[in-house]
């Protein structure tokens, strides 16, 4: 079996959107004869924590460093017993992007030269045949060359975000760097991933697309038993106040309509969607327990954000065969993919909203599209594996 080195800094036991990805490739490459290494850090003051995602993980190496990154000093600030608790992390609010402002070329910048020094030890000991690295941070993405540059492995470049600050370009100070440096990673790789058309085009020419995706093992289990009609969103609602007010003016309509948002909301939004009582403040969840609840849904919302063409949570809903409705800003690809797939409504606009929910409510069975398989991660760690070969056999390692 080859082996491949990973480079991300996001990994269990760390939870939420920003570590599946990586997780679901390591977790599926061995049946299509990959053995991750994973290079990471030791645990860092996060919003969340979810342990159990490390049992994807029981056939890749992990090679945790130490970091002088803010949130990894953060972390070695906090009593033993609570360092893989996200109870500091929590109150972060807004310091790691406006650490990314600060920090080139970005916050995670003082994982460097623990990273490079046993990337190199474990190209000397445990001889990948390749290196992944996946951004962000962008930081990784500069490890991952480095080590291309020691070692001259084949290099992919996977990008989640164009940006180092997610979809949101950075400060006008910023940005002619970001952009020289991204030009200059993308020059010495190999090859080039990103998640979805959207990120592909602001990350680059020449970015290859490969899908993000569920993993149908997790949604065998027994659905949470919800109330009403009930309509599921998932994920955290930072720059969704005026969608989030069309939903629920929607819903308001329906008497016996139930709107459950889990993860994370503001304390003002959260205090005004307090006077609905139709409306379930879930809280953050493990991913477990996601599932458990997008089964149980009626009909699983999603709402776009700003700038992002499509978020990790879509591929999810997708795996949990619920009817999906899409609203909200920039969702023409995220409504387009589940109209191509069968598999739910795009409402344009909020006046489309109330009409959509009508019609996965009143035939569920429309939405039931085969499309979506193609989304599977098994399909896709096979995708990356064929990929890897190419490079191995073109580069003649």
């Amino acid at each position: 079996m080859r082996r491949l080195l990973v480079v991300a800094y996001y990994t269990p036991p760390l939870g939420l959107s920003g570590v599946m990805r990586v997780t679901k490739l390591c977790k599926f490459l061995p049946e299509h004869g990959w053995r991750p290494l994973i290079l990471t850090t030791k645990p860092a003051a996060y919003y969340h924590y979810d342990p159990k995602l490390l049992d994807d993980l029981v056939e890749a190496g992990i090679f945790r460093t130490e970091s002088t990154d803010p949130a990894r000093l953060l972390n070695r600030l906090r009593p033993a017993r609570a360092r893989q608790r996200p109870t500091v992390a929590r109150h972060l609010g807004k310091g790691p992007r406006l650490l990314n402002y600060l920090l080139f070329p970005d916050a995670k910048v003082g994982w460097t030269p623990f990273a490079v020094r046993e990337g190199r030890r474990i190209i000397e000991r445990e001889k990948p045949a390749a290196i992944f690295a996946t951004a962000p941070p962008f930081t990784s993405l500069v490890i991952g060359n480095r080590l291309k540059a020691w070692s001259r492995l084949p290099l992919v470049l996977d990008f989640r975000d164009p940006w180092p600050t997610g979809f949101q370009p950075p400060p006008p100070w910023q940005r002619s760097a970001l952009v020289r440096l991204r030009r200059e990673l993308l020059r010495h790789a190999d090859l080039a991933l990103a998640v979805n058309e959207g990120t592909a085009r602001r990350a680059g020419p020449d970015v290859e697309v490969l899908d993000n995706g569920f993993d149908p093992t997790e949604f065998q289990l027994e659905p949470r038993r919800l109330d009403g009609f009930a309509v599921v969103h998932v994920g955290n609602l930072w720059e969704n106040e005026q969608e989030l007010s069309r939903v629920v003016r929607a819903l308001e309509a329906e008497p016996d309509a139930r709107l459950y948002l889990a993860g994370r909301v503001p304390a003002e939004t959260a205090r005004r969607l307090g006077r609905f009582p139709f409306v379930k403040l879930m809280g953050t969840l493990d991913h477990g327990d996601v599932c458990r609840l997008m089964l149980g849904a009626d009909a699983l919302l999603y709402i776009g954000k700003p700038g992002q063409p499509v978020g990790i949570k879509l591929y999810e809903y997708l795996g949990a065969r619920r009817p999906v409705v899409v609203f909200g800003p920039d969702t023409a690809e995220a409504g387009g993919l589940v109209e191509s797939t069968g598999c739910g409504r795009w409402a344009r606009e909020e006046a489309g909203l109330g009409q959509a929910l009508a019609e996965v409510r009143a035939e569920p069975a429309r939405f039931s599209g085969s499309g979506r398989e193609r989304f599977d991660r098994r399909e896709q760690a096979k995708r990356l594996a064929v990929r890897l070969e190419e490079l191995v056999r073109r580069t003649g390692r």
